[in-house]
């Protein structure tokens, strides 16, 4: 399963990368920071899954996700945050 990673907190970012490739099956094929960075990816590349945070530069994570359900291809997004206020918000 080819996933992406959405976080634009670098300490948070390599903890995820490294729950991942330590206890998945899963291959990591890009690390982003930034919103439209990760639309520019997708739009040649195609993924099974991305983590996501909600709050990033560019383009938060909610009209990211909004953004790539218009995609042909839908990967799975799994939303994290570290902020209380929006693990509800997201769903």
């Amino acid at each position: 399963m080819k996933v992406i990673i959405v976080e634009d907190e670098f300490l948070a970012q390599q903890e995820l990368s490294w729950l991942i490739n330590t206890h998945s099956q899963m291959e990591i094929v890009g690390s982003f920071d930034d919103g439209l960075d990760v639309l520019k990816f997708l739009q040649h590349n195609k993924v099974d899954a991305i983590f996501l945070d909600i709050n990033i530069p560019s383009l938060d994570g909610v009209l990211l996700a909004q953004n790539i359900s218009q995609f042909a291809h839908k990967p799975f997004i799994v939303f994290i945050t570290a902020w209380k206020e929006h693990a509800g918000g997201s769903l």
